[in-house]
């Protein structure tokens, strides 16, 4: 039997007067019970309870190992915990992408945890960053979904927040976007067609199609609203890249017009306005 790895001490939350220790993924953050129960009814609860003699110790400390997590979106929750400055990383100009990744992490454990605090904290700044058209307006819901779909399915399919119907949703959403991205947002990427005025024969000389690994990493996390930027590493001539150019405009604006449609929240954004709006 091949023996478990070790359990190695992160570098950065493993404090030495720390009263608890949390292992995530064989990585063990010592960290204070005071300010987990501050943050958390799931850990202010659980502490509140009298532990059992046998209660596992690591380092000295009541250690407990938690299920489902990863450690990176762990250590994204003890860094909002731990600096009252963190959010405040967020530039004005961050990108969608960027702020998905700063963000998703958050939101997945202060949802499990009931963190409702940093939860509220994480879906005002996305109300903040990203209205409900590419011009303007205030909605979420469907901003909300999209979100979601980044999440894996197996960590979906085991969030006791989401009703099963949210969870059919988000999972539907999931293949609704991958073929948006394929066929609206990204073609030039994975299906490049030249434009009909093209005398530089482009088919032949842009790179070849995306690696089987970035073709599945496309696949399982669609993001077809994130801007392509980098056309000078796809050797186009300029008639060929205005044409992919375009595409991936109007794709994208497509895949946001469409998006209440996605996740049955209304036919338009029209919608959404006029049902909040009664």
């Amino acid at each position: 039997m091949t023996p478990e790895p070790a359990i190695v001490r992160h570098h950065e939350f493993y404090f030495s007067d720390g009263s608890v220790v949390i292992i995530v993924e064989r990585t063990a953050f010592r960290v204070h019970q005071s300010i987990l129960a501050r943050h958390s009814e799931v850990f202010n609860g659980l502490w509140e309870v009298p532990q059992p003699s046998r209660m596992e110790v690591y380092d000295g400390c009541p250690s407990m190992h938690l299920s489902g997590d990863s450690v990176d979106d762990f250590v994204d929750v003890m860094r909002v915990i731990y600096d009252v400055f963190h959010f405040d990383r967020i530039k004005p100009d961050t990108s969608l992408s960027s702020l998905i990744t700063f963000l998703s992490g958050i939101l997945r454990i202060s949802t499990k945890y009931h963190m409702q605090g940093l939860r509220n904290k994480c879906i005002t700044i996305i109300q903040d960053k990203f209205p409900s058209t590419l011009s303007g307006c205030d909605e979420i819901l469907p901003w909300a979904f999209y979100l979601c779909t980044h999440i894996s399915v197996n960590d979906i399919l085991a969030n006791s927040v989401l009703s099963w119907q949210d969870k059919a949703l988000c999972l539907a959403g999931k293949e609704r976007l991958w073929e948006m991205q394929k066929w609206h947002t990204h073609a030039f990427m994975l299906d490049f067609k030249q434009a009909p005025q093209c005398a530089s024969n482009c088919s032949a000389r842009i790179p070849r199609p995306l690696k089987l690994e970035n073709f599945e990493v496309m696949r399982i996390n669609p993001h077809p609203l994130e801007e392509y930027k980098d056309w000078k590493t796809l050797n186009l001539c300029q008639r060929c890249q205005t044409m992919a150019e375009t595409q991936h405009r109007n794709g994208r604006e497509k895949v946001w017009q469409e998006l209440p449609s996605l996740f049955h929240l209304g036919k338009s954004w029209d919608n959404i306005c006029e049902d909040q709006d009664s």
